[in-house]
């Protein structure tokens, strides 16, 4: 549905301008998770995830682009923030971004993952070696252009539990690259293979069926029972030519029936671990690459002309940088990008020119910036706290 027919668009102060953007209904998903504590005890977590306007599988896909971007980066932002343009994202995802119809779809994914919390009661911290209770959301739109097509960034605000946590970790063992090639199926098992074989050559041990249902989300009927058995075969001979898994050498195979306990009779799950997946050992360091390609504020910068209307070149742009450096030519250039949109015939000589002559002289913020960025930030919703949500979908589903 289009926001404006969404029930929280009151909360939003009826913006007009973000009328459009596409969400869905209101999600919570609960689940809980088997886990052995630092004493040996088995015991069960509960992780939920709220999204009051909805959630589609590629905004997840689009999440773990900019998780894998925040990772490349020789520092996480001192400020939490982030600055990409539209067409900048699109390229670092691999999404179109070629009309109307293409920013506003990639918008409003942005605008419905900015929304979303996460809980986990039993969620692993290598530094303090314990299971801890952890409720974040991801990050918060500070600055979004209410114009469809605009080509002003749009500035991300990490929550700072969620970029502690990616700095707490030490390199980066998910491969977006990879996960890119893969197949809807295959992209959730390799998420699942890599979290199992990431410090350990065999994975959990599984129930076939239930693995299926839950952790690849095939669909739950009684009568689909062999189908379901069927695709997991198939899916599995994928994975093993793709070099993602190999069969599990206590199972002989992948399969094999419970011979004892209280799945006695049913077909479990096991494999091993592929060589196409990232181990602990590997200790691999990945730093964002020099290409400027990968430069959200160079693609920021490419967006002024100079007084032959040719976009600012590289060997301008690493001038600047080294001149005046790269914080302060962020704030600067937010603010000839927004006065480029909205007041675009104010540019006595060139756009470039206006960006350098703010560099110099380090003008302050003009009061009608202060005043866009006070109307451009999203307001939240009073109703969706994740600690009110997790206390009240625990007590329903779990206790």
């Amino acid at each position: 549905m289009q926001l404006q027919n969404h029930p929280e668009f009151i909360h939003l102060k009826k913006d007009t301008a973000l009328s459009e953007l596409e969400v869905g209904h209101n999600l919570n998903y609960p689940r809980q998770f088997p886990y052995t504590d630092v004493h040996g005890n088995r015991k069960n977590g509960t992780q939920i995830i709220t999204a009051p306007f909805g959630l589609a599988p590629k905004d997840f896909d689009m999440f773990l682009g900019l998780y894998t971007f925040l990772k490349k980066q020789p520092e996480l932002p001192a400020d939490g923030q982030t600055h990409m343009t539209v067409d900048f994202l699109a390229r670092q995802l691999q999404l179109p971004a070629t009309c109307q119809k293409d920013y506003l779809r990639i918008r409003s994914r942005l605008f419905r993952f900015s929304y979303v919390k996460y809980t986990n009661t039993a969620l692993w911290n290598p530094k303090e070696k314990s299971y801890d209770i952890v409720n974040f959301g991801f990050f918060n739109l500070a600055a979004l252009s209410r114009f469809t097509q605009s080509r002003r960034p749009v500035t991300l605000q990490w929550d700072p539990t969620f970029l502690k946590m990616i700095g707490n970790s030490a390199f980066l063992s998910f491969d977006f690259e990879l996960y890119r090639t893969l197949s809807p199926v295959l992209r959730r098992f390799y998420l699942i293979a890599n979290r199992d074989g990431w410090n350990q050559l065999n994975s959990s041990v599984y129930l076939a069926d239930a693995f299926a249902i839950h952790q690849i989300g095939y669909q739950d009927a009684p009568s689909l029972g062999k189908l379901r058995l069927q695709k997991l075969r198939k899916m599995f001979a994928e994975a093993e030519e793709l070099g993602l898994i190999r069969p599990s050498t206590s199972f002989n195979g992948y399969f094999q029936k419970a011979t004892s306990g209280p799945h006695t009779g049913e077909l479990l799950l096991r494999w091993s671990r592929g060589p196409a997946l990232r181990t602990k050992q590997a200790k691999e360091t990945l730093t964002l690459v020099t290409n400027l390609d990968s430069d959200a504020l160079y693609a920021q910068c490419q967006e002024l002309s100079d007084e032959d209307k040719y976009p600012m070149n590289a060997l301008t742009f690493r001038r600047l940088v080294s001149e005046y450096g790269r914080d302060k030519m962020q704030k600067h250039i937010a603010i000839i990008l927004a006065q480029k949109e909205h007041r675009p015939k104010s540019f006595s000589k060139s756009e470039v020119a206006a960006y350098v002559n703010r560099l110099q002289n380090d003008h302050p913020a003009p009061d009608w910036y202060v005043e866009l960025q006070k109307e451009e930030r999203l307001a939240g919703l009073e109703k969706v706290e994740a600690n009110q949500s997790t206390k009240e979908l625990y007590g329903k589903l779990f206790r």
